[in-house]
């Protein structure tokens, strides 16, 4: 932690440590401040502890935070908030309250406590306290290596802007551009299609570097898009993810990701195989994830009942103990098929059958039995046993509790 102080009772001095720091003070008036500077990423919460005392009771509506920015070659000294008034408030981002205020005749000493949540690049700058003549500041450094990532669909030269998340519809002549805005000049940008690294098939345009001063300090701002004309996406592409991904050294990544459907048959995004349930659970489901364009026009539940007779459940329908459902949104389905009052012959295969105007495709889901916890008894000292947790049935390993001599030595004492 770095701390500063100023500290006069006459005259005029004028400091520099890290940072400049000017004042005039009267009667022994004091400014200490705590974490004088900070350098993080955007989106941190910091906070800034300023400590004023023998500050006069006169005064004391005069401290406040402020902030020094700067414009062009003029400097103005711009005031955030008042920090002592109530209501102690400036906006959702920015909190100050005084706590720990102690008093001495006509002088009062009191810490200042500013809080600035979710922090974001335009917050950069020298930010301290005043009081009567006296100011202090620390800087705060807002370093966003990659300020922005932006993926989009190009359609006959039109983009459209995707959200991460998003199941997008292809075909074959539709391109993809990513624009990534950054500080770091060791940015990294890759495009994967699955596990397909296909940046080098981008054509890379790279923005003049932009330079920018706030708050005394200086940035450099960078910028690359990479552009495809065409992906040339095929039914193969079906359920890929592509990601436009920005790496840079010693910092988490930052990526956009989607999920591609292109027209043609059904396509699984995921299936939980097997799903598992115990007998005698109030209901047990299997679920599907199906990517399909156009959109399913069948969801067929089918499984071999006793005398191999085949029954089946579609869409969203009841039929006995089984409810079949569904949800969409874009192309993506979400496919449950949920049975009440599981019993042993509930454990089989289910084969879910789905279709659109391009083809059929069938997926299997097996509904199996939990597996069953065991137990294994500990004899204690006094011929008492306590039954203790041990292994999965099924398995070779015994997960239970390791009875030291220790552990003994206390079940004897409780027995």
């Amino acid at each position: 932690m770095l701390t500063m102080a100023v500290k006069s009772c006459s005259g005029f001095l004028k400091v520099f440590v890290l940072f400049l720091v000017a004042f005039q003070g009267a009667a022994c008036l004091t400014l200490t401040l705590e974490n004088d500077v900070h350098q993080v990423l955007p989106g941190a919460d910091i906070t800034i502890i300023c400590h004023v005392k023998n500050v006069r009771f006169t005064t004391i509506r005069n401290i406040q935070w402020v902030k020094k920015v700067f414009e062009q070659t003029t400097k103005h000294t711009i005031s955030i908030y008042t920090a002592i008034q109530a209501p102690f408030r400036a906006t959702e981002r920015y909190l100050v309250r005084p706590a720990n205020a102690t008093e001495s005749g006509e002088f009062r000493s009191v810490d200042l406590i500013l809080q600035i949540r979710n922090v974001q690049v335009e917050d950069l700058g020298h930010i301290g306290c005043t009081a009567d003549d006296q100011e202090i500041y620390g800087d705060l450094i807002v370093y966003a290596p990659v300020n922005s990532i932006k993926l989009s669909k190009q359609v006959t030269g039109q983009l459209t802007q995707l959200t991460d998340g998003d199941v997008v519809n292809f075909l074959p002549s539709d391109g993809l551009v990513c624009e990534v805005k950054y500080q770091d000049p060791q940015t990294v940008i890759s495009v994967m299609k699955g596990s397909e690294n296909i940046t080098s098939s981008f054509n890379p345009e790279y923005n003049s570097p932009v330079k920018t001063e706030t708050g005394g300090l200086v940035t450099m701002s960078f910028g690359t898009t990479l552009k495809l004309r065409f992906l040339r996406a095929s039914a193969d592409d079906n359920g890929k993810r592509l990601q436009c991904t920005a790496s840079v050294p010693m910092y988490p990544p930052r990526s956009v990701t989607i999920t591609m459907v292109i027209t043609g048959r059904p396509s699984t995004l995921n299936c939980i195989n097997p799903a598992y349930a115990s007998i005698g659970q109030s209901t047990a489901q299997l679920v599907c994830h199906i990517i399909s364009s156009p959109a399913l026009s069948s969801v067929v539940w089918s499984w071999s009942a006793e005398g191999n007779m085949m029954v089946s459940v579609s869409g969203n329908q009841t039929q006995g103990e089984y409810a079949a459902s569904y949800q969409s949104r874009n192309f993506n389905f979400s496919i449950t098929l949920t049975i009440h009052g599981v019993k042993a012959e509930h454990f089989r295969e289910y084969i879910l059958r789905v279709g659109n105007g391009h083809g059929i495709r069938d997926f299997t889901v097996q509904l199996q039995q939990a597996p069953t916890a065991t137990s294994a008894a500990v004899t204690l000292p006094s011929g008492k046993t306590a039954t203790t947790p041990g292994s999965i049935s099924g398995t070779a390993s015994v997960h239970g509790w390791l009875l030291t001599a220790c552990m003994a030595a206390l079940l004897a004492h409780t027995f």
